[in-house]
């Protein structure tokens, strides 16, 4: 019996420790999601309001031949995947690491590369068959312009020199403090449709005209760059913010399920140690009511 509540007071220091630790990050992931979701929601408009405008403008007969809107038919593909560089943070991981290995399972015809953003999808992948040609594994749950850039230069120079037909992002789009989605979308070429723009009936193939001042390669010049880059910048911070989201609530059931166990461990303890009370009460009194005999 003594040695049964030595292990049940060992127990409940435990539980008492690892609520502790869950509650310490619960509370350092919210602090984190509150300046992911700073950043996510002063950059969304930005880069929602390019990403319209050259929806409108890749329906256009200016477009001509620029290489970024050009479809290839062939099916050399890179996929850009984006996970985190921690768990701890409930099926996050999980739930892209998955939609993506059946989605390159299932396309057999193609042959993809990876770009892994996060350690957890390029430790995963890294053991299996899939190439990954390019990554970055240190992000520290926050978006990082530098590397955004870095990524995005790699992977317009493999898109100009055609040695890829096709470009898509895998991520994890943020909805609320308790809801995100995986997505999968186009990054290049450039389509209506890969833009986001609902062209109804006209079909993929409607015209839009515009009077474009200076010209036409001048504003793609300029444009093209800064939406490709606020494209992954502000995927990042879908990421990030998600992925302090998910942590959180994860930390915060973690912390819950240590207090239901701390209590339930508390009070076996007590009953042991009631019991053992009462087994000693039981063997004084018969010892007494032995000399008395």
């Amino acid at each position: 019996m003594a040695e049964s509540l030595k292990v049940l007071r060992r127990r409940v220091r435990s539980v008492k420790n690892i609520k502790q630790i869950t509650r310490a990050m619960e509370m350092v992931s919210a602090a984190k999601l509150r300046r992911s979701q700073t950043i996510l929601m002063a950059g969304r408009p930005y880069a929602e309001k390019l990403q319209e405008l050259l929806g409108h403008v890749s329906g256009s007969s200016f477009v001509g031949e620029h290489p970024l809107f050009q479809r290839r038919e062939g099916n050399r593909k890179i996929l850009v995947l984006f996970t985190a560089d921690r768990g701890l943070c409930g099926s996050f991981n999980t739930q892209i690491i998955t939609k993506t290995e059946k989605m390159l399972e299932a396309d057999t015809a193609n042959q993809w590369e990876l770009v892994c953003i996060g350690k957890r999808g390029h430790d995963y992948f890294r053991k299996r068959r899939w190439p990954i040609v390019e990554s970055v594994l240190a992000l520290g749950g926050q978006p990082d312009g530098a590397e955004a850039r870095r990524v995005v230069g790699y992977l317009l120079h493999r898109y100009e020199e055609e040695t890829c037909d096709e470009i898509r992002l895998m991520y994890t789009s943020y909805i609320s403090t308790v809801a995100y989605k995986p997505v999968d979308a186009q990054y290049l070429p450039l389509t209506p449709e890969g833009l986001g723009l609902d062209t109804g009936d006209e079909g993929p193939g409607f015209e839009t005209d515009y009077i474009i001042e200076p010209s036409a390669e001048e504003l793609f010049n300029s444009l093209l760059p800064s939406y490709l880059g606020s494209k992954l910048y502000i995927t990042m911070a879908e990421v990030c913010t998600s992925e302090h989201s998910a942590r959180m609530v994860a930390m915060n059931n973690a912390t819950k399920n240590c207090t239901e166990l701390g209590d339930s461990l508390t009070l076996k303890l007590n009953k042991a140690r009631q019991a053992s009370i009462t087994t000693e009460l039981l063997d004084i009194v018969g010892g007494a009511e032995a000399l008395n005999a």
